[in-house]
Order: C-alpha cells, then sequence, then structure tokens
C-alpha cells in the first residue's frame, strides 16, 4: 500500500507542485523586474524632456534647413544695432561633410573699425552658429574713419541620416 501510494499518488504531486512553485517564482522575478522598471518611468521621462529640450536647443544652433533669409535677416539687424551698412550678400557653394554642409557667403559690410569689430563680435555670439574667415580691413578712408570689410560667412546646416 505505501508504494502504491507514494508511487501513484505521492511522487506525481510532489512533482506537480515542484513545477508549480518554480513557475510562480519566475513570475514573481518578472513581477519584481516589471516594478523596478515602472519605478524608473518619472525619471525616464525627465530625461527624455532634457533631451528634447536639449535638441531643440541643437536644432537652433545648428539647423536643419539652410536658410539663407534668415542669415540675410540676422546680418541686417546685427548691421543696424552696430552702425555697420551691409553692402553686399552673395549666396555661396555649399561643401558636404560628414554631420553638416556647410555654407559659404561672401559679404561685404561698411562702418567704422569699432563698429566692424562690434558687429563681427555680436555675429559669433548669435544662437545659431557662424564663422568668418579671410576677413580683409582696408585702411579707412580720410575724414570718415570707414572701411568697406570684405570677408567669408560660413554658416552650417545639420545633415540628417
Amino acid at each position: 500500500f505505501v508504494y502504491c501510494y507514494v508511487q501513484f499518488f505521492w511522487l506525481p504531486v510532489s512533482k506537480k507542485t515542484a513545477e508549480l512553485k518554480a513557475e510562480i517564482e519566475k513570475i514573481e522575478r518578472e513581477i519584481d523586474s516589471a516594478q523596478r522598471q515602472a519605478a524608473r518611468l518619472p525619471e525616464l521621462d525627465r530625461q527624455l524632456a532634457s533631451l528634447n529640450e536639449r535638441k531643440i536647443e541643437a536644432e537652433k544652433r545648428l539647423p536643419k534647413t539652410k536658410s539663407v533669409p534668415d542669415i540675410l535677416v540676422t546680418l541686417d539687424s546685427l548691421g543696424a544695432q552696430h552702425s555697420v551698412l551691409l553692402l553686399n550678400f552673395s549666396p555661396g557653394s555649399g561643401r558636404s561633410q560628414q554631420y553638416f554642409t556647410e555654407f559659404r557667403f561672401p559679404v561685404t559690410v561698411r562702418g567704422t573699425f569699432h563698429n566692424i569689430g562690434k558687429f563681427l563680435a555680436a555675429l559669433a555670439l548669435e544662437q545659431r552658429l557662424y564663422n568668418v574667415y579671410d576677413v580683409n580691413y582696408p585702411a579707412p578712408t580720410e575724414g570718415t574713419g570707414e572701411m568697406q570689410v570684405t570677408f567669408t560667412l560660413v554658416s552650417y546646416q545639420y545633415k540628417e541620416g
């Protein structure tokens, strides 16, 4: 009787009980893992919001479009603020780099030495990235002290993919 009881009742029931306990432990581990991940959700949301803000800020500095009118408006408004007259602005060629495209614009401005210096400094402090190359300062004119300065303005566009 004991042999039959153990063989046909006790062993199958204990095997089934052990399998159920193992499955319950596995499910409890998965629940704990899910609860830990759920607890991190608010932090992940904050990180996502922060990354989105940084992306927007980066796109202001390195936009996805060439936007020549925006560049021209920026030059004109900075020129007006610093008493510098924009004489010539020519849309230039683009040079592709790995992550961005570089656009060069020949520019000619007129103003006093100090005003042009302030203008170039303000341009460097703009939110969008600009570089100035090949600056040519001629001698100022007698009496007015104005000069006609030429330079190459470089603007950048982010290249996706």
